[in-house]
This record gives structure tokens, sequence and C-alpha cells, in this order.
């Protein structure tokens, strides 16, 4: 087995409405990310993708699009898993195996603007959805929703520690130029936004923008010989519950990135005391402040007081979602988390940068999956 590198990130453009389609956009991303590893299409014979609810384009529509002369790999990954970390664990587990060589890994987004967001619209639903469609209970804010409930009734979180998460993240995104929203918020422009379904405001929930982001995965033998610093891959994992049901789980204050914790720690000797830079899923904001608390870098029920007293902030014990995260960076579904981290190990991200930062935490999914990635600065 190899030891495996990112040695190219990029994006393409992003904003709440582009112009453009989901095709011009992924070869954009792709396109960039090559083009920051010095690589060409040429150097390329494996990719990997997270199409989602088909919103996004397959990994043959890349290489036609960038005329790749050839592929040993590929993977389009659908269903329910942890969104864009998937393809970036895959393909760098593809490169460790021997399978390819060099290896895309995108993920990008373009809004439904003809169809409302959830299950059961339009049409007869099947499997469990049909217990819950005629409820309304249609939607994962709605699902995650009584989760954050059960979470305040048991350790005392509350909606003004959300509001430190929605701001911490914003105050980020306000010293990222490629973030969508960029105006720093108060506690009281939080109390002002208006409910989705309590407790979540809407300045709890991601911000869908259309847009997406690409990595370049090589040997870190090969990467090492590229104009950019690799940023070494150690591990990744992916992880559910002993019951994989939004309902039956079985202690919803904490989420299926608990178990992915663990796995992850068990594959390195790098502990949470290590990490230096955290790039949480935020699919809202309760379930950032879950990942802090199940990846170990606070105590269960000090994830709301983490935030509140500016632990998370740049410049604090530990830095969380750098660059706004979905919530104010926009919703590419966490490549967006990946091309952060990165770039913060490499030292480029200027006035929100981390001083020092060397190991860095990657992470996706929220309720009853999750995915958790471990990069390094390579030395």
């Amino acid at each position: 087995m190899r030891d495996v590198a990112i040695a190219g990130a990029g994006y393409s453009e992003i904003a709440r409405a582009v112009d453009r389609s989901v095709g011009s956009l992924t070869l954009e991303a792709c396109r960039n990310a090559l083009s920051d590893a010095g690589l060409t299409s040429k150097d390329v014979d494996g990719i990997a993708t997270y199409p989602g609810g088909h919103d996004s384009v397959s990994s043959f529509y890349v290489a036609e699009g960038l005329g790749l002369p050839k592929l040993n790999w590929f993977e389009d990954l659908f269903g329910w898993m942890p969104a864009g970390i998937t393809p970036v664990i895959a393909a760098a587990e593809a490169v460790r195996a021997g399978h390819c060589e060099t290896a895309i890994a995108f993920r990008t987004v373009k809004r439904n603007r003809t169809r409302p967001p959830g299950q059961g619209f339009g049409g007869r639903v099947g499997g469990d959805a049909q217990f819950r469609a005629p409820f309304g209970d249609v939607m994962t804010s709605q699902w995650l929703a009584m989760w954050a409930r059960r979470h305040m009734h048991d350790f005392g979180t509350t909606e003004e520690h959300l509001g430190h998460i929605a701001i911490t993240f914003r105050e980020h995104a306000s010293m990222n130029p490629v973030a969508p929203l960029r105006d720093n918020i108060t506690i009281d422009d939080y109390f002002a936004s208006k409910i989705i379904t309590t407790p979540f405001r809407i300045l709890d929930c991601d911000f869908p923008v259309d847009g997406g982001g690409a990595v370049v995965i090589t040997t870190e033998e090969r990467a090492r010989d590229l104009p950019k610093s690799p940023v070494k891959y150690v591990a990744g994992v992916f992880a559910s519950g002993p019951r994989p049901d939004w309902e039956q789980w079985d202690d919803l204050t904490h989420m299926a990135s608990k178990y992915a914790a663990e796995a992850l720690w068990r594959r390195t000797d790098i502990t949470p005391q290590d990490v230096d830079v955290a790039e949480v899923y935020d699919g809202f904001s309760w379930t950032a402040l879950c990942w802090m608390e199940d990846m170990g870098f606070c105590a269960k029920g000090d994830g709301g007081p983490f935030f509140a007293r500016g632990d998370a902030r740049v410049g604090g014990k530990l830095p969380t979602n750098t660059h706004g995260g979905s919530m104010s960076g926009g919703r590419l579904h966490a490549i967006s988390h990946v091309i952060e981290c990165v770039q913060q190990l490499r030292g480029e991200c200027g006035a929100r940068q981390v001083h020092g930062a060397k190991t860095g935490v990657v992470t996706a999914g929220g309720g009853i999956m999750a995915g958790a990635a471990l990069l390094s600065r390579s030395e």
C-alpha cells in the first residue's frame, strides 16, 4: 500500500445562481485543480464523484470533457453516503492500492429550482418515507431538528449556542473571497431570522449554491515533485450505527459521527489533541456541534459553550470551518471542506490562515451516516 497525497485543489465559479450548466462548472473545477497540481488531463487515469440527487454529472462526462486518454479506475457513488468526502476517500484508497496513479475527485451541484427539496412531493413515496410523508416529515432539517432538541434537553444546549455557530462561520466566510455570504452577523440578526423547523432558523441552515470543487490525488512520492506542497492523506473512514434509522436511532444526542471518530482514531497515532484545524460538516449548526463533540474535540455537552467561548474561531483553541462552512461558504456537500483543509495545511488562506497548521480533519454527513478523513502537511 502506497502513501497518498492531495496534490491540487480547485473551485468552479460559486454563487447562489449561476447561469451555466453543471457540466461546465464541473469541468472548470477539475481544470483548476489540475492546474493547481501542475498536471494536465493526460496525467489522470482515475475519477470519482458523488452525483447526489442527480444534480451533477458522471465520471464519464468528465473523462470525455477533459479528454482523458483512458481510465484505469472510476466510481460514481450514489445513495445514502457522506456526500462530497465520499469520492475523496474512494479515490485516495484507489491510488493507495495501485488501481490508478492519479485521480480526480469532484462534487458539483446545480440547484433544482422547479421542485421543492425533501421527499414526498409530486408523486408516490415508498420505503419508510411513506410513513413520514403524510405528516410532513420529509426533510433532513426536520429529522435533525428532533435530534437537536434532544441534545438541548439532555445537556442544556441553547438556541443562543447555535447562534454563535452561525456567527463564527460567517466571520470566517468574511475572510474568504470565494464565499457567497461575507457580511458579518450578530446574535440579534440570528434571532431575527425566520424559524425553519424548531430549533433551526434560516441562519442555522446551509446556503444552497451552484458550483463545485475538485481535488487531485496521487502518490506522495510523485506529489513531492509537483509545484505545490503535498498534503498527505493519512486515513479515511465511513460509519453508521447499529440501526440506521432516523427515528429509531439508539441515542439522538450523537450521530454516526461517533462511530466514524472511533474508527478514525484507531487507524493512526494522531489524537484529537493533535489536530490544528477542523472542517466539519454543517448542513445545520447543530450538526457541526455534534461532530465536534463526537470527534472528541470537546466534551459531550460542551459543544455549545465551545462555540460561545470563541474556541472555534481562527485564533481560538481549534479553528473550525475556516472557510465559512456550508452555512456561509455555500452548500457544496463538503468538497469545499476538503479544499479548505488542503489550503490551510499549505498555508494559503491569508487572513483566515491558522498559524502553523500541520494536521487537519475533514468530516461529512449527518444523522445516520458519516465520513471523516485525516490530512497532514507532508514533511
